[in-house]
């Protein structure tokens, strides 16, 4: 070994002994903790209840799955549209799906009253699977329906006050 190489070797490795010894600084840990891994257990909460408390999935899956769900009710039916309810009167809650032909097919749209304090607050969730700007159309129509249901929920909660 070259006396050059061996210099150097034993440059490196006295300031590796030197910043063993050296006493740690006050903003230092003395022990480093590990940082913490991402959980592997799958999607979180928010991510399985994602279409009004059910898990979500394709829009196709959705549409399968409430279609033929049983005490579900088919309420509605058009040329662009088909929903179901668990009740025509007083529905708990209530699915509308795109059928072949709407531009926004495969879409599914939930819409469920929820309480939140003294309020009854109508959330919708909307899974289109159809061309970007049809869900886009989809979703914005609906926007405007739920808020028009949204008003006249409130109205009838505020006259029941009176």
């Amino acid at each position: 070994m070259s006396r050059m190489r061996f210099s150097s070797l034993l440059a490196l490795v006295t300031m590796a002994a030197l910043a063993l010894a050296l006493p740690a600084r006050a903003d230092e840990p003395v022990v480093k903790l590990a940082p913490t891994p991402m959980p592997s257990a799958g999607p979180t909460v928010a991510a399985a209840e994602a279409f009004c408390g059910d898990p979500s999935g394709k829009a196709a899956e959705l549409i399968q799955r409430y279609s033929t769900k049983p005490g579900l009710k088919q309420v509605y039916k058009s040329d662009q549209y088909v929903a179901y309810s668990d009740d025509e009167k007083n529905s708990s809650v209530m699915y509308t799906f795109t059928v072949k032909g709407n531009p926004a097919y495969p879409a599914a749209v939930c819409r469920k009253p929820v309480q939140k304090g003294d309020s009854l607050v109508i959330t919708m969730s909307v899974v289109c699977d159809g061309e970007e700007e049809a869900c886009t159309k989809l979703k914005n129509d609906f926007n405007v329906m739920t808020a028009k249901m949204q008003a006249e929920v409130d109205q009838k909660i505020a006259a029941q006050k009176k």
